[in-house]
């Protein structure tokens, strides 16, 4: 995550960020990839299915647990990130960049304004306290 780049952050620890070119990326948090370990499975959302903000979308499954991916905003899929069938630990080495979960269109542009910004979410997640 570069400092130019805007990533905003649900409460559940999952994030979406503006791709260049258009559509949006989502994808779970650094310290979400960090709490759940080795990342060994996923279950990504369906492509072309609209969801609502807070919707189960996926399930990532670790050597530690089994987790579900929750829909930061209201969206519609347009593609997954197919890499991560065969390769799930990029969620692990770069959650921000090749993990990324799927790219999506908001369905509601203001639902992102809902959402943490990278400040916001790192003193949420220090605030919970030790882990």
């Amino acid at each position: 995550m570069t400092s130019d780049e805007k990533f905003y952050f649900s409460d559940s620890h999952e994030w979406i960020s503006k791709r260049p070119g258009g559509g949006y990326d989502i994808g779970i948090s650094d310290f979400a990839q960090s709490e759940l370990g080795d990342i060994v499975y996923i279950t990504l959302p369906e492509t072309g299915k609209t969801y609502k903000k807070g919707d189960k979308i996926g399930e990532i499954e670790s050597v530690k647990s089994v987790s579900e991916i929750y829909a930061p905003v209201s969206l519609k899929v347009l593609s997954v990130n197919s890499k991560l069938n065969e390769a799930s630990e990029l969620i692990n080495s770069d959650p921000y960049r090749g993990g990324y979960i799927a790219t999506v269109e908001p369905l509601d542009a203001g639902d992102i304004n809902s959402l943490m910004d990278k400040n916001d979410y790192e003193s949420f997640v220090a605030s919970a306290g030790p882990h």
